[in-house]
């Protein structure tokens, strides 16, 4: 943990780079976790072209999850777990679009009708509140069962909400502080919120390969669930050994559960 002040910006990238080799060094093996769900992104990525032009909309949203998961991971190991689950709520933002336009693709005019029309009220009523949409009718959308719950969470750290932003405040006795770093007490809590966002960012994979991949991955499907297997098992493990429950702050106390 770096403790002194920020001098510069220079300073500040030079903190990241360092928080990022010790992240991977103290996640050890489990720094597969993530490697081997990018693996999963990427294979699916490869499969034959999706010709069908219902699919086209949410496989290109698909894609925008995948740069949202590089760029949480990415935040996490330079110790900004704050902006990781921001990636992680555009994520589901973009998922439970794609879910939708899954299930309704004759819809898909009218969330494209947004880059013409700000006043459409059908859109207003299906997408402005995506997560609100896909919350109320659940039984409908079941792969994203707990999903809504997590956006809410992560809603905290899209806004200037004080549980997102207050944990960062530091007393001095000369002058206001804050850190500029997610920085936890104990490593057990860097993997908790790790398991978090990777278990979530697992679960949106599984709708897309569950809704659109599963069918288009031919030769390869046997492969793919093997290593789909393979990943949920060592993930289950992962969080059983770091339940998030309530994560200690750097002032003793608690942050509950998503």
């Amino acid at each position: 943990m770096c403790t002194e002040p920020i001098r510069e910006f220079p300073h500040f990238i030079g903190i990241e780079e360092e928080n990022v080799f010790k992240s991977i060094a103290n996640l050890g093996e489990d720094f597969f976790l993530i490697h081997n769900l990018d693996i999963l992104f990427k294979t699916s990525l490869e499969l034959e072209p999706l010709d069908d032009v219902n699919l086209k909309i949410p496989a290109f949203l698909y894609l925008i999850i995948h740069g949202e998961f590089y760029q949480g991971m990415t935040a996490f190991l330079r110790m900004h777990q704050s902006k990781s689950f921001v990636s992680l709520r555009i994520a589901l933002d973009c998922a439970f679009t794609a879910y939708y336009l899954m299930k309704h693709p004759d819809k898909t005019d009218i969330y494209l009708s947004k880059l013409n029309d700000d006043k459409n009220p059908e859109w207003n009523k299906i997408f402005f509140n995506i997560k609100r949409t896909i919350k109320d009718d659940i039984d409908n959308f079941p792969l994203a069962k707990g999903l809504p719950e997590t956006h809410e969470f992560c809603s905290i750290y899209s806004h200037s909400d004080a549980i997102g932003l207050l944990h960062r405040y530091r007393i001095s006795e000369s002058k206001l502080e804050a850190t500029y770093f997610d920085y936890e007490p104990k490593l057990d809590d860097y993997n908790k919120w790790l398991a978090q966002l990777i278990g979530t960012f697992f679960r949106i994979y599984l709708i897309f390969w569950q809704e659109i991949f599963k069918q288009k991955a031919g030769a390869k499907k046997e492969q793919i669930e093997t290593l789909l297997r393979e990943y949920s098992l060592r993930l289950n493990a992962f969080l059983k050994r770091y339940p998030l429950g309530e994560v200690e702050t750097k002032e003793g106390k608690k942050d509950s559960s998503i």
